[in-house]
């Protein structure tokens, strides 16, 4: 018969519950950054404070968190002391960080993954085009449906699967079921794309979309230098009349009504304006400094605020 003195047994039971601290799992759904150089310990306290002196302990007996590796990490079901700092030592669930700025285009997130070696170009256009989605993408356009926000996806993830990402951030925030006319729905995200591209503060978007909104009704050209200067991948810094000659469907100038399609991904608040405009007598704005813009009802309004406040203006 074994007898266990006082100390023996102090060390079992403190032995037991250390075990089941750094073992006791919670449960978390949240991304964590750890960057190069950062002190890992501050940022598992964040996660877990009330296993700060676990998480403390355990990372002295694992060389005080060298081995835990820099990056985005999805941590979303249950985990303990130990099994979390496994994961960051191993790398798993390692995700990468995009963010698609309003009015940016297909192409320039593109350029931005292909710049950062996260996609194969001729992979990625090919399955963007194979993938089944419920608004209309004439062409194999998918321009406009890449919904502007910070998107965080495994490093893992292939080219259609990051397509899909992105594809599902737009129908997070405009639900096919939700716009049975799929048409309409599509021209006046045409016409988001060009209030996203004009606009400089969000307040305005309602008064800009009701300017593009009376000239549509009259039948008069749209004039936006945003469409053209789509056709120049936006490296215009300022439209010339002569960059206004350019022969294409995007030319507002020289052709009426809406272009065939998006220029830019727009944001929830261009959409909502396309879709409710203010309800104004404006046929005419101008850049008034600070982002912005001068309305007019005429021509003639418009000229003279020009020639009393500008140096040089550009017609809308």
């Amino acid at each position: 018969m074994v007898i266990l003195t006082g100390s023996v047994l102090a060390m079992i039971l403190f032995g037991g519950y250390l075990g089941y601290n750094l073992n006791e799992k919670k449960y978390y759904d949240q991304i964590v950054e750890i960057k190069p150089g950062d002190r890992v310990l501050p940022i598992l306290v964040g996660l877990n404070p009330e296993k700060k002196n676990y998480f403390k302990g355990y990372l002295k007996l694992k060389s005080g968190g060298k081995n835990i590796k820099a990056g985005y990490y999805l941590l979303k079901g249950d985990y303990s002391v130990v099994s979390l700092v496994r994961l960051l030592e191993e790398g798993r669930d390692k995700m990468f960080k995009v963010t698609i700025q309003e009015g940016l285009t297909v192409n320039e997130v593109v350029d931005k993954l292909v710049k950062d070696n996260r996609i194969d170009r001729e992979k990625f256009m090919t399955a963007l085009k194979e993938i089944d989605f419920p608004y209309p993408t004439p062409n194999g356009n998918f321009e406009g449906y890449f919904y502007p926000e910070t998107y965080f996806i495994s490093e893992k993830s292939d080219e259609k699967t990051i397509a899909k990402t992105f594809l599902r951030g737009f129908l997070k925030h405009f639900p096919a079921e939700d716009y049975p006319d799929k048409e309409d729905f599509y021209k006046k995200l045409v016409l988001a794309s060009i209030i996203e591209r004009e606009a400089v503060l969000p307040t305005e978007k309602p008064r800009i979309s009701s300017v593009f909104h009376n000239r549509l009704k009259i039948e008069m050209p749209l004039a936006s230098d945003a469409t053209v200067n789509y056709l120049y991948n936006y490296t215009k810094r300022r439209m010339y009349y002569k960059d206004l000659e350019i022969e294409s469907p995007y030319n507002t100038y020289k052709n009426k009504g809406l272009p065939p399609g998006p220029i830019g991904n727009p944001d929830k608040k261009s959409i909502d304006a396309a879709f409710n405009p203010e309800e104004t007598p404006y046929y005419f704005f101008v850049a008034s400094g600070g982002g912005a813009h001068h309305f007019t009802e005429t021509y003639e309004e418009h000229l003279e605020f020009q020639r009393q406040n500008l140096t040089s203006g550009e017609k809308k």
